[in-house]
């Protein structure tokens, strides 16, 4: 019976601005593949701050202040809210509401979410927000940060739009 060696296997996923890189295969030819395309692509990228890990699954987005790995250890670390708020500077009740929202569907990975879910979420995190909610959020919605995609129990269901991604990470987060 011949024994199969399995290969280390790299996945990575890098994205700045517009550019967005991935690779995966093995690791020594992944290695490789990353290294070019960082050089075509990604030329102002610290070679420190991105670096591979080889268990098939994780990534690291340098775009993406979302995550963190402790001392190169194997478990993905993820900023709580309060984190994240603390990271503004200045931020109004309007767009504590929008960070909230965007820290559902960004972080808890929620394909939408409802006024009360922030409300509720915010609470959870000891942020105040402004007296009428569903207002700060039909703002953000005429911005084009947040969109209304339908409706559950009644409450309004809405998502970040790509703008509203762009506003949190470019705008409203100090990196």
């Amino acid at each position: 019976m011949e024994e199969e060696t399995e290969e280390e296997e790299l996945y990575l996923h890098v994205s700045v601005g517009d550019v967005t890189v991935e690779v995966k295969g093995p690791l020594d030819e992944a290695e490789t593949w990353f290294e070019a395309l960082k050089e075509d692509h990604l030329t102002n990228l610290d070679s420190r701050a991105v670096s591979g890990h080889s268990n098939g699954s994780e990534s690291n987005n340098q775009d993406n202040p979302t995550s963190t790995r402790a001392n190169g250890g194997a478990k993905q670390k993820n900023r709580t809210l309060t984190e994240f708020y603390q990271m503004t500077d200045g931020i109004t009740k309007k767009d504590t509401a929008f960070l909230t929202g965007w820290y559902l569907e960004i972080q808890e990975g929620r394909d939408d979410f409802t006024r009360k879910e922030i409300e509720e979420k915010a609470k959870s995190a000891k942020l105040t927000l402004g007296a009428n909610v569903g207002r700060d959020l039909n703002y953000k919605v005429e911005d084009g940060h947040l969109a209304e995609v339908g409706e559950r129990d009644g409450d309004v269901t809405y998502h970040v739009t790509i703008t509203g991604e762009e506003y949190v990470e470019n705008e409203l987060i100090n990196i």
